[in-house]
């Protein structure tokens, strides 16, 4: 099976091509044959199944682009799609892990949440063994009025495998949706994130954990935006590049005219380990409306020579010191993954991963 999908991850307003953060192109291929176990948890009794035809009338848009999100769709074979009840707390999190052995994986997700309700989601997926598997999901959001809705996706895929994700969500009055993506395997990663705050003091948040070494290609982009009154948004990204990975970084504030009162904000940290790995940025502001704040800020750049000294000073070797900076970026977004467990083993393979590059 070949798979290419053109104009991946667009720059809402284009710049010069030369400087590679315009778009995206993904071009792959999966066994015919899809081989994969999953694993769910169990709907609590206030949390329904659902379907695409109660999005019909829903006003999506799509970050990483509509020819990837079109054919995931058109094609999937997987997805959860839940409903939670009106004015319900759900406390249990609704969680799918997917294990892939082979071929394609298309997940096609939806996530309803009534007004005042809340609900956690969150989906796995990993590929263990050595042959190069596809994964590709679309997740749409729809939070009613005063709900809460949080997204917790976490991508461990073998070194061999690729990987799309798009996620987009449609926030009402004095709602939030709460986004947390984690990266750490892949070949090649390409996440987006469209965040519509559509209703009255609605608010977002993205919070991003990435790992790059050896050839791979990392490429992002999040987009929030503001229409209603007093809306508020943060775009987070975090992580580390070894070796020769190539990395691209799109985070858009959009303040529509009418969303008074409104405040964005956008931070990128990323650590980079070797004169090899490329990192690009591409902070964006767009603004129709005079009363609204919208700020950005990144730190991008090498370990600084004397903290590696005086950490390897007290005792820890030098891969031991990279680890602790690097796991330490992770622990500001493991507070946002439930289960303990699930906590520790995302720390032991990020750890693995340091330690066998270290190694090579």
């Amino acid at each position: 099976m070949e798979i290419k999908l053109k104009e991946l991850n667009a720059l809402p307003v284009r710049t010069w091509h030369r400087l590679g953060v315009n778009g995206n192109t993904v071009e792959t291929s999966a066994d015919d044959t899809l081989s994969y176990s999953v694993t769910r948890s169990a709907l609590p009794d206030i949390v329904t199944e659902t379907n695409a035809e109660e999005l019909r009338c829903a006003e999506f848009r799509t970050a990483v682009g509509e020819e990837a999100t079109e054919y995931i769709r058109r094609e999937s074979n997987a997805g959860v799609r839940v409903r939670a009840r009106r004015g319900y707390e759900v406390e249990k999190p609704v969680t799918a892990r997917y294990s892939l052995r082979s071929g394609a994986l298309l997940d096609d997700n939806i996530i309803f949440a009534e007004a005042g309700s809340s609900l956690t989601v969150v989906l796995i997926f990993d590929a263990f063994n050595g042959k190069p598997c596809f994964h590709g999901g679309s997740t749409r959001i729809i939070a009613e009025n005063c709900a809460t809705v949080n997204l917790i996706q976490i991508q461990t895929l073998n070194n061999a495998s690729t990987h799309i994700s798009d996620v987009s969500a449609i926030i009402g009055n004095g709602a939030s949706v709460n986004v947390t993506q984690i990266e750490l395997g892949g070949a090649s990663a390409t996440v987006g994130c469209h965040l519509k705050l559509e209703g009255n003091t609605a608010s977002a948040r993205a919070d991003t954990f990435y790992f790059g070494n050896g050839d791979r290609r990392l490429d992002f982009n999040y987009i929030a935006r503001h229409l209603g009154d007093g809306t508020t948004s943060s775009l987070t990204a975090s992580g580390a590049l070894f070796d020769r990975c190539d990395k691209t970084y799109r985070g858009t504030l959009d303040f529509i005219r009418g969303a008074a009162g409104s405040k964005g904000a956008e931070i990128e940290n990323t650590l980079l380990f070797s004169p090899d790995a490329r990192n690009r940025s591409a902070p964006l502001i767009l603004c129709e409306e005079e009363d609204v704040e919208g700020s950005h800020a990144a730190s991008i750049g090498k370990i600084d020579a004397n903290k590696l000294y005086y950490m390897q000073s007290r005792g820890l070797s030098e891969v031991e010191a990279k680890r602790l900076l690097v796991t330490a970026q992770l622990e500001t977004v493991l507070k946002n993954v439930p289960g303990e467990e699930e906590r520790e083993r995302l720390r032991d393979y990020l750890s693995g991963r340091i330690k066998a590059n270290a190694l090579r």
